[in-house]
């Protein structure tokens, strides 16, 4: 007798709005509005497009509006991604080091970013991208420019500029979900390259890698990741290396730590507690350093935390608040959506 085999659900189109509140020890309270439209999928095997957008202020009055479109075509063969928005974003400078002065220089970035990238899939695991990317930054001192100790006309992208370059990437991912990942790998990296040729105010490099890795524990998950960064002497200060205070060292303000060079490892524990309910249990650690060869084992910054999640949809899209002690000093906590990686 045959047996007719019966294929998966599709997927329906969904909204997923969000309030855009949130906290980080950079921004401080955020507020404003998220919203995810998730379209019908077509295709059991290609996962469904989405349209991202963000309309955010914070108490530090730091503003930014963006949006994000992900589109799969061509059967899911290729997906093309994008960027389109802007930021008003105080913040202070505190000088290039692994350790900072406790007090910065006060300054707002004014920027306009965009970039639309495609990315081929290759294998089912093994995907290859290349990205246009395209951005002006202002830089306005909110300091009286006598009393600058630190950013003067000595750091590079001090004024701001035009960026426009080219960008690459290459990644092998088997892990089983993207916005909450049980089991599987990624291991990922991407070159940025700012170049005079192309319009570009000054010509610099911006290179990362990352790999992580999900072990699944009965309904539990230990996930470990390792990452570093690297940029070139002439990279502007807003886009040097350094860890945020809600992904890569959670409940850390990272703008006390920039530099051309940047490592870090993270290790999480998830705890399922319902269809909707999730624990993690983490540790982070990171330093910068002018170079690699002046990466030091004792000066790596470290954050050890408990999270909540909460899904928003079938496949775990979460909200997330995590508490970390940062450096077994400060204690700060990150609201936001999305999993630190």
């Amino acid at each position: 007798m045959a047996v007719e085999s019966v294929a998966a659900p599709l997927k329906p189109a969904t909204w997923v709005p969000l309030p855009a509140v949130g906290s980080s020890p950079e921004t401080g309270f955020q507020y404003g509005a998220y919203v995810m439209r998730i379209f019908a999928q077509q295709t059991p095997t290609v996962p469904q497009n989405r349209l991202e957008a963000l309309l955010q202020g914070t108490t530090e009055g730091q503003y930014q509006a963006y949006i994000w479109p992900s589109v799969y075509v061509s059967d899911g063969a290729w997906n093309i991604s994008g960027k389109l928005g802007g930021k008003y974003w105080p913040s202070d400078y505190y000088g290039q080091a692994n350790q900072t002065p406790d007090a910065g220089d006060s300054y707002a970035d004014s920027a306009l970013e965009s970039s639309v990238s495609a990315t081929r899939k290759v294998t089912d695991t093994f995907y290859l991208g290349a990205s246009l990317l395209a951005e002006f930054h202002r830089i306005d001192a909110l300091i009286d420019p006598s009393q600058a100790d630190l950013l003067d006309a000595s750091v590079a992208g001090q004024s701001g500029g035009l960026y426009t370059g080219l960008g690459i990437s290459g990644r092998i991912d088997s892990r089983d979900n993207t916005d909450w990942s049980t089991s599987g790998q990624l291991w990922s990296s991407r070159l940025d390259l700012y170049s005079e040729a192309l319009g570009s105010d000054v010509g610099f490099y911006l290179a990362q890698v990352s790999a992580a890795h999900f072990i699944t524990l009965g309904a539990d998950v230990l996930a470990v990741r390792a990452h570093g960064q690297l940029a070139s002497a002439k990279t502007p200060f807003t886009h040097l290396p350094k860890p945020t205070g809600d992904r890569t060292l959670r409940g850390a303000n990272g703008n006390r730590w920039i530099d051309f060079t940047a490592l870090g490892g993270q290790l999480e524990w998830r705890k399922t507690l319902g269809p909707k309910w999730a624990g993690v249990a983490f540790f982070d650690s990171i330093q910068v350093a002018p170079s690699l060869a002046e990466l030091q084992v004792s000066e790596f910054h470290s954050s050890v935390g408990l999270g909540l999640r909460f899904a928003t949809t079938p496949d775990r899209f979460n909200v997330r608040l995590d508490i970390g002690l940062v450096d077994a000093q400060e204690l700060n906590f990150a609201i936001t959506v999305g999993e630190a990686f």
